[in-house]
């Protein structure tokens, strides 16, 4: 998912949280994720927290992943000073995260007593044996507070000028930091288990308030769990919209609707068509991983897997061809799917590198398998096919666009900003059964060399004819 490249997560802990995120296929799992973000995003859209979110976002970015060091801390070892220094900075930082999160009214309090389903005391138990000056500095040494006798041998050591005395202060000195090292990993070893909690549920909260502001920044909804259908309306690439709107072109949003059955997709060049499959496996993605997805409104329904073959994503370097490479994915996308198989498949322009008769029977087949199988999927092709499964078709090029304007050959560049903005990209059922035939009329528009027009015209009449 390219998109949540654009995810604000402000720690290490909370990267690797997202990182290790899991496919969610629970119910419960997937609408519990969803009413927190609900309740993060009512959180920083109060006017009253933004100077405590902001600083919350600020105290994040402090925080390390100090997994490691709890592990080891937990396992009996003796934590180095750079260790101790990082449980100290990380006990010192939670605890004012927490402090912050315990201002915050969720709408959702399950939310709230999940982040403190430990001893919060933990982190004042850890300042005490890491902090004996009380100084509340981010900063750990073997401090002389910790023992009247190494603070009496520092200091003899500070005035020492015979070199073997010197040396012989300098190993008392090494091997009481060391017992007290000891001493130190002891007291904390109980409280390893707090720590790595107080560590997932900070890193939790990174990434459930990253969620939430990625949803307000791409004006993404909260979908519903539907059991019988998926539903989208207004859905919407946020790359592509993105990309469109910087060039000064108008991005349409379409609906769709569809079931646990086979759609085929037919439609004009330029119709959009692979950029809805990609969106639709987007969307998947984001609502089983925990997101809000792009569309005015949703309701999805939960798949075990998402299988797809995009034209783009054709694997030529083990030595295939490209139908090689296709048929490939095909059959693997065949080999794992059941009767009532709960997963959602995407084909872009199936057999598109063979010829258009074997390759429209290619892509009967395909939609046959996936009829008898009963699984939600969707294919787009340029071939005419014969089926009985559900069809849909981009509905092209706008009533009320001159398909008589004559396009400046020089500039082809302008043509296509002109052009994506003369379609209507909304998917209608087409009952038909043909496929558009206006990829010449297309180019011609474009501004594409005259003479190519012309003589593609011409063969068109002689096969019609």
């Amino acid at each position: 998912m390219a998109l949540t490249q654009e995810l604000v997560i402000q720690s290490a802990a909370g990267r690797k949280l997202f990182l290790n995120s899991i496919f969610m296929t629970d119910k419960e799992l997937i609408a519990t994720e969803l009413d927190n973000i609900q309740s993060a995003i009512a959180v920083i859209n109060q006017n009253a927290n933004k100077k405590d979110i902001s600083t919350l976002y600020l105290l994040l970015s402090e925080i390390k992943d100090i997994e490691k060091t709890l592990s080891g801390l937990g396992n009996n070892d003796v934590l180095n000073d750079i260790e101790l220094f990082e449980v100290k900075t990380f006990a010192l930082t939670a605890k004012k995260i927490f402090e912050i999160v315990q201002k915050f009214v969720f709408s959702n309090q399950l939310l709230l007593k999940a982040q403190t389903d430990f001893d919060l005391q933990v982190f004042d138990i850890v300042m005490k044996a890491l902090d004996p000056e009380n100084s509340g500095v981010a900063t750990f040494y073997i401090y002389d507070a910790y023992s009247e006798k190494l603070a009496q041998l520092r200091k003899e050591e500070s005035q020492a000028t015979d070199t073997q005395h010197l040396a012989d202060l300098q190993i008392q000195i090494l091997e009481i930091e060391h017992e007290i090292r000891v001493s130190l990993s002891g007291q904390l070893k109980p409280y390893a288990g707090d720590l790595t909690t107080a560590l997932n549920r900070v890193a939790y909260l990174d990434l459930l308030f990253a969620k939430a502001q990625f949803a307000e920044r791409f004006e993404l909804c909260c979908p519903k769990i539907s059991d019988s259908q998926t539903e989208y309306i207004g859905i919407f690439n946020p790359e592509v919209k993105a990309i469109l709107n910087e060039r000064g072109n108008f991005y349409q949003k379409t609906d769709i609707v569809f079931g646990n059955y086979p759609t085929l997709i037919t439609g004009i060049n330029m119709g959009g068509k692979t950029v809805m499959l990609k969106t639709l496996a987007l969307c998947q993605m984001l609502f089983q991983y925990g997101f809000y997805v792009p569309a005015t409104q949703a309701d999805i329904m939960i798949k075990d897997k998402i299988m797809f073959s995009f034209t783009d994503e054709q694997n030529h370097l083990q030595g295939l061809s490209s139908f090689a490479a296709e048929m490939k994915k095909v059959n693997e996308i065949i080999a794992q799917i059941t009767e009532n198989s709960k997963v959602l498949v995407l084909i872009d322009e199936l057999a598109r590198t063979t010829n258009p008769k074997e390759g429209a029977s290619i892509v009967s087949a395909m939609l046959e398998i996936l009829q008898v199988k009963q699984v939600s999927s969707f294919i787009t092709t340029h071939y005419d096919i014969e089926t009985t499964c559900r069809r849909l078709r981009v509905k092209g090029l706008k009533d009320d666009f001159n398909k008589d304007r004559l396009f400046d050959t020089k500039k082809i560049t302008d043509n296509i900003r002109s052009l994506l903005n003369s379609i209507d990209y909304q998917l209608i059922d087409d009952t038909d059964g043909g496929t558009p035939n206006e990829a010449i009329r297309i180019a011609e528009m474009l501004g594409v060399n005259k003479e190519l027009i012309i003589r593609a015209k011409t063969k068109i009449k002689q096969h019609t004819h």
